[in-house]
């Protein structure tokens, strides 16, 4: 029961955690986009609430929230956010019009950062592997149906397959990668467990 509790609060702290990367990441785009275009930055935050820790570099207000979900990029000159963000510090009548262009790629940043967040995991679970369970590891067969094929071809529990039609096997999924269109001469070698 206590496994299963910690489990459980593992995996939600890891879908927070991974909420919360996405949404860094997303912000970090219009973050950084609204930098190369030239635009008014008032904030960027990290979490939403009474922030824990703010700090002003180069006139960008940079602020960690007590509520650990999501994040923001405060940017005046792209959409006016009092509803949300409160009343700005600045006069946006005072500050310089920007183009359609730049208001399209700074939109378009947070999106484009996403998805790259998206292209870095998925190469890196192609290159690394995917978790496997202990059951996709080995080709030591767990239970037999009985009267089903596997049966009738006098395939038993802990019998191990060591190869499908001539092509060695490491792990069920590699034997159905090994020949996914069986025909019905296809060979299977396999050792008896005593």
């Amino acid at each position: 029961m206590i496994l299963h509790i910690a489990r459980v609060i593992l995996i939600v702290f890891e879908v927070l955690a991974l909420f919360n990367l996405l949404i860094i990441v997303h912000e970090l785009g219009h973050f950084l986009a609204a930098r190369w275009r030239g635009l008014y930055i008032e904030k960027f935050g990290v979490w939403f609430g009474k922030p824990i820790w703010k700090k002003t570099i180069n006139g960008v207000e940079y602020s960690l929230g007590s509520l650990p979900f999501g994040g923001f990029v405060a940017l005046p000159q792209l959409a006016p956010m009092d509803i949300i963000e409160g009343k700005a510090d600045v006069d946006r009548a005072q500050l310089p019009k920007i183009s359609a262009f730049d208001k399209i790629i700074v939109a378009f940043a947070g999106p484009l950062f996403s998805f790259l967040l998206a292209v870095v995991f998925a190469v890196f679970i192609w290159t690394v592997g995917r978790p496997v369970s202990e059951s996709e590891a080995t080709t030591i067969i767990g239970y037999v149906v009985p009267a089903s094929p596997a049966a009738q071809a006098g395939l038993k529990a802990g019998d191990k397959i060591l190869s499908v039609d001539g092509h060695g096997v490491t792990r069920f999924g590699s034997a159905v990668k090994a020949r996914p269109f069986r025909s019905r001469s296809s060979e299977t070698r396999v050792v008896r467990r005593v």
